[in-house]
């Protein structure tokens, strides 16, 4: 027997079935508190790292020399755990803290690697026919080996200086305006809440000193309803309007969709913060949002999720349909066919039961033709807050509430956080609106504009009788 030819058999044999075994079980899971992450092991690669964040895509660096290719995949953030853990510890100390968890992962992931490298290279020889203990054995040993010195000679050049220059893919091909973001906004979320906070006490008080300037005539049955659009995942808009109901003393918010930007599972446990509203919250999806956010917020008890329906709540007929695309993920505009389908049967839906006060859409074209036919018709999609009238009916569109959210970065001009208060008339026999109060934040210079419009009662000819107006330049003469 030639044994030279007969080792190199069992080599070859045994390389294949480490590679076969690492190559489809070497993902480990890693619950890192408020972290769900994925490492995953490639071989016959260029030495590059991957972070796959989803939905957005991916960071890759070429870090060392070994033929490997380490992943690692968030699968989901606990964005409960995430508040709990960053107040008790300071910046330095959390970083140092998920070092020390990521690294004993990282024993135990190399640990598996090669045991998978052992185990591949031994079940391979034995699977080929050849049952020898000793040369199963070597079969196992040789796979070790193998692995072994790849994860040695990647671990011995690895170079993590190489994410200074990285690749990007996805939506974060945006990278420059992207590593701004994470920089600027998520790691100061708390301290931009903070701020929008203390704005939103202060436009409560420029209120104050509007109406005793110029009085709104007000009745005990007055209802406040605010109305928001397209959060698109922005955790400081969702604290910005907490704030608002709790200063304004808001009775309900209408929610015209597009609280995410994926639909994504992970994205849906922002929607978790809704809770902290305590009071009525009717939602109505968006093109955005998808089958697993409405059964999150479904599960929120004071959310009302609007799908295909009209619905009384303190007093107000409120009817609306969620956008076409929120069956699904698609995300993409639905077609004019589908909209006008959708229209139909929002229309059925209006004219059924009680007199219609409110329509509630995420899209104007499902909405449009009834104009004339309902005193108040709310809208989002557009990010560009307005109010306007048309035969005799109030078209709101809220703007975005989330500054729209990654668009309003990528946006050479600012995009500020938009919300509009509407004020109705309950005491008379129709509810009637008879002013909407718009509130613009603006994050980086951090002022804010006010406009109040107001209307008579049957509306009047040119909708606004009056506007109010508060930029920063001014706020001193109205805030002590």
């Amino acid at each position: 027997m030639d044994y030279r030819y007969y080792y190199l058999k069992v080599g070859i044999i045994a390389t294949i079935g480490m590679i076969v075994f690492v190559s489809f079980l070497g993902n480990v899971a890693i619950p890192m508190s408020a972290l769900e992450l994925e490492l995953n092991i490639q071989l016959f690669s260029q030495g590059y790292t991957e972070v796959v964040i989803p939905p957005f895509g991916t960071v890759r660096a070429q870090t060392h020399i070994s033929p490997l290719q380490f992943q690692v995949i968030l699968q989901n953030i606990n964005l409960d755990l995430l508040q709990e853990a960053i107040p008790d510890l300071s910046k330095e100390e959390f970083i140092g803290q998920l070092q020390k968890q990521i690294m004993s992962y990282l024993y135990y992931f190399f640990f598996r690697i090669m045991a998978l490298g052992f185990l591949g290279g031994a079940a391979a020889v034995y699977l080929s026919g050849i049952k020898k203990f000793k040369t199963v054995a070597v079969g196992g040993i040789i796979g070790l080996v193998i692995i072994g010195l790849l994860i040695l000679a990647a671990v011995v050049s690895y170079n993590p200086q190489a994410f200074v220059n990285p690749e990007f893919e996805g939506v974060l091909s945006s990278a420059p305006w992207m590593v701004s973001f994470i920089e600027e906004s998520l790691l100061k979320v708390d301290t931009l809440g903070e701020q929008m906070e203390l704005m939103a006490i202060n436009i409560s008080r420029v209120y104050e000193r509007i109406d005793q300037i110029e009085p709104l005539d007000r009745t005990e049955g007055d209802l406040k309803v605010l109305h928001i659009s397209d959060i698109h995942n922005n955790p400081a808009a969702i604290k910005y309007v907490i704030q608002v109901v709790n200063t304004f003393n808001v009775d309900m918010v209408i929610d015209t969709g597009d609280i995410t930007d994926f639909g994504t599972p992970m994205e849906a446990e922002l929607v978790s913060r809704i809770s902290n509203i305590k009071v009525p919250y009717v939602f109505v999806p968006g093109n955005h949002d998808s089958p697993e956010v409405i059964d999150r917020m479904k599960e929120i008890e004071q959310v009302i999720v609007l799908e295909e329906d009209k619905i009384n709540i303190k007093g107000l007929n409120i009817a609306g349909i969620a956008d076409p695309s929120s069956r699904s993920k698609k995300m993409a505009v639905a077609s004019q066919w589908t909209l006008n389908e959708y229209a139909r049967r929002l229309k059925e839906i209006v004219e059924k039961g009680d007199l219609t006060h409110i329509v509630a859409t995420h899209h104007a074209g499902i909405s449009k033709g009834l104009i004339g036919e309902v005193p108040v018709i709310l809208h989002g999609h557009t990010h560009s807050l307005d109010i306007r009238e048309e035969n005799k009916s109030v078209i709101i569109d809220a703007g975005t509430a989330g500054a729209a959210g990654v668009r309003g970065l990528q946006s050479h001009q600012e995009v500020p956080y938009g919300v509009v208060l509407l004020h109705f008339n309950m005491t008379e026999k129709v509810p009637r609106l008879i002013a909407a109060d718009i509130i613009k934040v603006f994050q980086l210079h951090s002022g804010f504009n006010l406009k109040r419009v107001r209307f008579n009662e049957g509306i009047a000819e040119e909708g606004i009788l009056e506007e109010s107006i508060i930029n920063e330049d001014i706020l001193e003469e109205y805030i002590d």
